[in-house]
């Protein structure tokens, strides 16, 4: 079931470059940059991309958590 963290969404903005997260998403750099400057708010955006984003976050946390369990 997808769904839409702003909470995980808003730490992604602030913590992963926006190129990255392009790349990863397919959402564009600029849209991104966007929504870390404030220029567009972050509840504006659809909620195709807020899951998108979301899914990226959860992905980060998982591949951050099993790096942590390796060492």
């Amino acid at each position: 079931m997808s769904k839409a963290d702003f909470n995980k969404i808003q730490k992604l903005l602030q913590t992963v470059t926006a190129y990255r997260i392009s790349k990863a998403t397919g959402i564009g750099d600029t849209t991104i940059s966007r929504w870390v400057t404030g220029k567009t708010p972050i509840g504006k955006m659809s909620l195709e991309n807020a899951i998108k984003l979301t899914n990226y976050a959860e992905e980060l946390d998982m591949e951050n958590e099993k790096q942590l369990l390796e060492e």
